[in-house]
């Protein structure tokens, strides 16, 4: 039986909002993709992921600098209250649920920060020498991503390196256990953390359910789906 996936979504103008790519790529992966909708309540969220085998977490705008201790940056662009609310609900209740989760560039910063871990909350000015990671406008930017060997990620991938996209201006700087950073770009910056005690808690920086066509972009989703299934 094909496994339920919560999908989650941005919060614009009082209407949930869920990018196809996202759950196309669930699809692909043999899932059943179910979007869940923004939640108020901690009881809601653990009854929401008790129906779902596995969740996915999607990107979005920032993960707002309180969450971490700090103040906003000049170029700060914080996700909604409603979605920033539901996103640590329902990591909160991650933690001990320990449902499969993947989670993508604005899902990955919240994962680090949801477990107590900080962010550069802008790569341009906080990290000068910094490659390229915001997404242009006429072309996708794409980068190389060194894999740390032995992790759940390398496992998963089967390669050192690969080619990504990046469409993020905000990094992981601080990352604490049981997470672990496994991914980085040619300027240090982290590209994915995983748990170290959960059965399937990946983030990752980049945007793979834009790059499915890409068979070793469609194997994190195949992984994802497939532990969710068992």
């Amino acid at each position: 039986m094909q496994p339920l996936i919560g999908v989650t979504c941005n919060y614009r103008n009082g209407e949930c909002v869920v990018k196809r790519d996202y759950t196309r790529a669930v699809e692909c992966a043999n899932g059943i993709p179910v979007i869940l909708p923004v939640l108020e309540d901690a009881a809601a969220a653990r009854e929401a992921l008790s129906r779902v085998a596995g969740v996915l977490i999607t990107g979005g705008a920032d993960v707002p600098s309180a969450r971490f201790g700090e103040q906003p940056h000049r170029a700060a662009n914080p996700v909604a209250p409603e979605r920033d609310t539901s996103d640590f609900l329902l990591l909160e209740a991650l933690k001990t649920l320990d449902k499969p989760t993947l989670a993508i560039c604005y899902g990955a910063q919240a994962v680090n920060v949801a477990f107590g871990g900080t962010l550069h909350q802008d790569i341009p000015d906080l990290l000068g020498d910094a490659l390229e990671h915001r997404k242009r406008k006429d072309r996708p930017t794409l980068h190389k991503v060194t894999l740390e060997k032995g992790t759940l990620l390398h496992r998963i991938l089967g390669t050192d390196a690969l080619e990504t996209n990046s469409s993020h201006h905000q990094a992981i700087k601080d990352t604490p256990p049981p997470l672990r950073q496994v991914a980085f770009a040619a300027d240090g910056v982290v590209e994915a953390v995983e748990s170290t005690t959960h059965r399937f808690l990946l983030g990752i920086q980049w945007h793979p359910e834009r790059m499915i066509d890409d068979p070793l972009h469609l194997k994190l989703f195949e992984a994802f789906v497939e532990e969710a299934q068992e």
